[in-house]
């Protein structure tokens, strides 16, 4: 399926370029690097947190400029005009698309950023796919070292950059994850976007919340379809007389219960990690933009 594609797109380029340029583009197409350089990428001046997501085409946006590229790329009568993922960045009139709903973190995001974002950071994203995020992170902290991690392998990453650290691990393999923290010891902002459902949620928090220094922000996005669904569930099961077996708490209602410094039964947040969450956990604040499945947890650090 994918040679019948490929040979579709040849003959495309063929009769529409002529052999030399469909010989060049398919010579270029196998040898060149084909990441975007972060640091030859000139964006406008001071250009905005949700313009810089509009471009990389992050859901933290209000709209998803992602999708809308893919809809033009996959036709081929439409691919001329953004041949690749840098045209689209780089695209004039950047308001002038029609593009989907985005979750709408940008303005939570400013809130805690915009007066830090010229310091000298470290920056760990969990869960980066592509790395559209972490190109907007590493756009809008310009002083900052940026890291993202991913159980992807890093050729899948579109983006390179000098401040930019890629590394390929499991988050559920325990020797990846540690050898990982004991060679970057401490970050000051960690963002996890990766497994939405439970328990990978709270496999993180023990995991990272450690990693940052004191002061530091870590975030939390998409836990809400996995609340709704585990409560769901846990319903079911109330209806029919039974209980679920584990992880039958969700993020929502641990977050209140670490808020209240109020001890809980947990799988993985045994009594040790709590006392530890209600000593070192400065502010606890939980956002519900108005997208159905937008959530996003900010947990400040002593």
């Amino acid at each position: 399926m994918k040679i019948n594609y490929l040979l579709k797109r040849f003959f495309f380029r063929l009769k529409n370029y002529g052999t030399i340029k469909t010989i060049e583009k398919v010579i270029t197409f196998i040898f060149e690097d084909k990441k975007i350089n972060l640091d030859k990428l000139v964006l406008k001046k001071n250009e905005s947190l949700e313009n810089i997501f509009l471009r990389f085409g992050t859901d933290k946006a209000k709209l998803d400029g992602k999708k809308t590229f893919y809809k033009f790329y996959k036709n081929l009568e439409t691919r001329s005009k953004y041949p690749n993922y840098l045209s689209w960045i780089l695209r004039k009139n950047l308001h002038d698309f029609d593009y989907e709903m985005g979750l709408n973190y940008r303005p939570i995001y400013e809130k805690y950023f915009n007066k830090i974002k010229n310091n000298n950071l470290k920056i760990l994203e969990i869960g980066v796919a592509g790395g559209h995020s972490i190109a907007s992170w590493y756009k809008f902290f310009k002083n900052s070292e940026i890291f993202g991690v991913d159980i992807k392998d890093k050729n899948f990453l579109q983006y390179k950059g000098k401040r930019l650290h890629y590394e390929k691990f499991d988050c559920l393999n325990n020797d990846e994850v540690n050898s990982y923290i004991k060679r970057h010891k401490y970050f000051d902002i960690i963002i996890d976007d990766s497994y939405h459902d439970h328990p990978f949620f709270e496999l993180n928090i023990k995991n990272f919340f450690k990693t940052l220094k004191s002061g530091g922000l870590y975030f939390l996005e998409d836990f809400r379809d996995s609340d709704e669904k585990l409560k769901i569930i846990r319903n079911y099961n109330f209806e029919n007389k039974k209980k679920l077996t584990s992880y039958n708490l969700t993020m929502n209602e641990i977050f209140n219960l670490i808020k209240k410094k109020k001890q809980f039964d947990h799988e993985i947040f045994d009594k040790n990690f709590n006392k530890y969450l209600f000593k070192n956990v400065k502010n606890l604040s939980i956002y519900y933009p108005k997208h159905p499945s937008s959530a996003l947890c900010v947990i400040e650090k002593l």
